[in-house]
């Protein structure tokens, strides 16, 4: 049965920020964003709807060596937001045996595939975080 894979934390990329940004569109879109991506480890609908929505912002003003993976990171975590609200089925819910067992086999497959991918951009995620250090002297890797 998936439903123990459904039960998988995330696994969080993009942990605290700290720093101050080196200025350009890309390190002020990342300076800006340090409460949605700081928040995002509380895994909660709102937490991660705000993650998907810098990261988006960010993709888009991305220098050329990391713009494909901030969009496919934006991507899947979109796909999980999208999933979630397919399904009537909180992120802070996870834990919850019993909401978890009243979902559909077909939401359940949903919600799989959506963590399944965004726990696949794990490379691209180390990438960015080694690359906002460098370009904009912003630390976003886990403490």
């Amino acid at each position: 049965m998936r439903r123990p894979i459904l039960m998988l934390c995330l696994v969080l990329g993009l942990g605290t920020v700290a720093g101050c940004s080196g200025g350009g569109p890309y390190c002020d879109a990342i300076d800006e964003a340090k409460e949605p991506l700081t928040s995002f480890g509380k895994q909660t609908d709102t937490a991660f709807a705000s993650y998907a929505e810098v990261t988006q912002d960010i993709a888009e003003v991305a220098p050329a060596e990391v713009k494909k993976e901030w969009q496919a990171i934006a991507k899947a975590t979109r796909r999980v937001v999208v999933a979630h609200r397919k399904a009537d089925f909180r992120l802070q819910d996870m834990k919850d045996e019993v909401k978890v067992n009243a979902l559909s086999k077909e939401d359940i497959d949903r919600i799989t595939a959506a963590h399944e991918a965004f726990n696949d951009t794990k490379s691209q995620r180390v990438t960015v975080v080694e690359n906002v250090d460098a370009e904009c002297g912003i630390d976003l890797s886990q403490k």
